[in-house]
């Protein structure tokens, strides 16, 4: 092979300028190049910011769980401040005394440099927690876990915050931290949505109590007509003035939203003779609910009152319940409820929207089981002296509901009601029927496990309504049983007789419900005596 001379390179690279740079420039990107892929680069650096509300609202655990709802408890801010990615971050919780480590840790695979995340803790609480008769000092605990290298050692950050549960009355106002706050009415009243778990239309002293009223009203049937409606809000009215229940004047702080404030439930309003302004607006939006009608209750600066709306018109009623204090009409109430309604409108206001809020999953606690005679054993009268304890399970002032009542309690899934006794009830599987003497009016309860309330309704409707000419007629969303579900009311000729239908969709213990029962259109008697085994529903 010829050798190659090349004579004139070295001559003209001793000669040239880049002599001296070319070698320097050669060793500086070398060392570039071997640094980026060699040497160690830089390392990451997390830095975590965590956030709590100030307080826990024992009274209503169950909406800390519900991510739809966003009362978060725990907030971890993470920002990789470094110069390289993080990795495998995962992240768990624990409020110490009331929830063990989070199951399903939080994960995030990689946090690149300059990136932040944010996670939220919303944990599923004990009610037990509702026993607490004072604010409980706890802490929650945080545990930090990541790599600096993908599939690296393991590192760990244990951290906990301060964090305080409030008793089982107590209710804070505002959950809007001061300085972000800018201190006008609806940031002040930022939590106004979690009173409706005070309104409590299933509870069985309440009922009692409304009961009582409707009978004194001439056995009103409520939803049926304004008429009726108006009848039976007068009746109870009249019941609470004759048992001396009074409007009680809060403390001057009760409204700034800066503290806990004492809320009652209804039955203790009823027990205690007395409440303050929003205790008594509770009391009466409560009361209005066990009869079937939609109510609200309206805060504005200083106040809060009662709403009750009609069920043909839609017309609000406002009630000024503080006028108990009086012992006026239930017409006067309302005169002043008009009042006070226009100046609240006139200035800022919120308005609890109980059945929707409730249907959201903001619903009430489970409240202390009470003896059938509670309302006797507080002394409870219905009017002149005369005690009057209604029939357990149902609505003493709706026709037909007089009559004496059975229980039934079925075993799996575990839920109970209460029928008249001289109807006949046949379980079959997952489904129990139960018939009037007639047998023109039924009462259904169906349930499948693993469905949901809406794959329930798909069912009953697609292979049991509608393939026998039933219609859907109106929806909406209502609590049931503590529990949210939807209410569709349907309509059907069968032979020849116009019926009416009302189905109720929800779940509960792993399982999907559907109530059903249906009666001869305008059947007022039969309509109740349905309506009262439906409010006798419980868990």
């Amino acid at each position: 092979m010829k050798k190659i001379n090349l004579p004139n390179i070295k001559p003209i690279f001793a000669k040239s300028k880049l002599r001296k740079i070319v070698p320097a420039t050669f060793f500086l990107v070398a060392f570039v190049f071997f640094g980026l892929y060699f040497l160690p680069s830089g390392k990451p650096k997390l830095e975590y910011k965590i956030l709590t509300p100030e307080y826990i609202m024992s009274s209503v655990y169950k909406v800390y769980g519900n991510e739809k709802l966003g009362f978060w408890v725990g907030k971890i801010i993470l920002t990789n401040t470094g110069k390289a990615s993080v990795y495998d971050v995962k992240l768990t919780y624990k409020i110490e005394g009331c929830t063990d480590w989070s199951e399903a840790p939080q994960a995030y695979p990689v946090i690149n440099p300059g990136s932040t995340i944010v996670d939220l803790y919303y944990p599923i609480l004990s009610n037990e927690i509702t026993k607490l008769s004072a604010s409980t000092p706890s802490n929650l605990r945080i545990k930090i876990t990541y790599a600096e290298k993908p599939e690296g050692k393991t590192k760990e950050i244990d951290e906990s915050k301060s964090i305080n549960i409030l008793g089982g009355h107590d209710f804070i106002f505002s959950s809007i931290p001061p300085e972000e706050s800018v201190g006008n009415f609806y940031d002040i009243f930022s939590n106004y949505p979690l009173l409706a778990a005070w309104v409590t239309p299933t509870d069985p002293p309440l009922r009692g109590f409304s009961d009582l009223g409707n009978k004194l009203a001439g056995g009103a049937g409520a939803s049926l007509s304004d008429e009726e409606a108006l009848k039976s809000l007068a009746g109870i009215w009249q019941v609470s003035v004759n048992n001396a229940i009074e409007y009680k004047t809060e403390p001057a702080a009760f409204w700034t939203g800066k503290f806990s404030q004492f809320v009652k439930y209804p039955r203790d309003t009823i027990k205690d003779r007395a409440g303050t302004c929003l205790d008594t607006a509770l009391f009466f939006a409560s009361a209005a609910s066990t009869q079937g009608l939609k109510s609200y209750v309206v805060l504005m600066p200083g106040h809060a009152f009662p709403l009750v709306q009609l069920p043909q018109s839609g017309q609000i009623i406002p009630v000024e319940s503080t006028a108990l204090n009086s012992k006026v009409s239930f017409e006067e109430a309302v005169n002043t409820g008009i009042e006070t309604y226009n100046k609240a409108m006139a200035g800022p206001n919120v308005i609890v929207d109980v059945e929707k809020f409730q249907a959201a999953g903001i619903i009430p606690p489970e409240l202390e089981e009470l003896p059938s005679d509670i309302l006797s054993s507080w002394g409870v009268y219905m009017e002149g002296g005369g005690y009057s304890q209604p029939p357990s399970g149902g609505s003493s002032g709706q026709p037909g509901s007089g009559q004496s009542k059975t229980s039934y309690s079925n075993p799996s899934p575990v839920w109970r009601v209460s029928y008249p006794s001289t109807w006949s009830i046949v379980p079959s599987g997952s489904e129990v029927d139960f018939y009037s003497p007639s047998r023109e009016t039924e009462f259904i309860v169906t349930w499948g496990y693993g469905l949901t309330g809406s794959t329930a309704r798909m069912a009953i409707e697609q292979y049991l309504l509608f393939p026998r000419g039933a219609s859907a007629t109106g929806e909406t969303q209502m609590n049931l049983a503590g529990t949210a579900a939807t209410k569709v009311s349907y309509s059907a000729n069968i032979s020849g007789t116009q019926y009416a239908l009302y189905g109720y969709y929800f779940e509960s213990q792993g399982y999907g419900f559907a109530i059903l029962y249906d009666f001869p259109a305008g059947s007022g008697v039969a309509q109740n005596n349905c309506e009262s085994i439906l409010q006798s529903f419980t868990f």
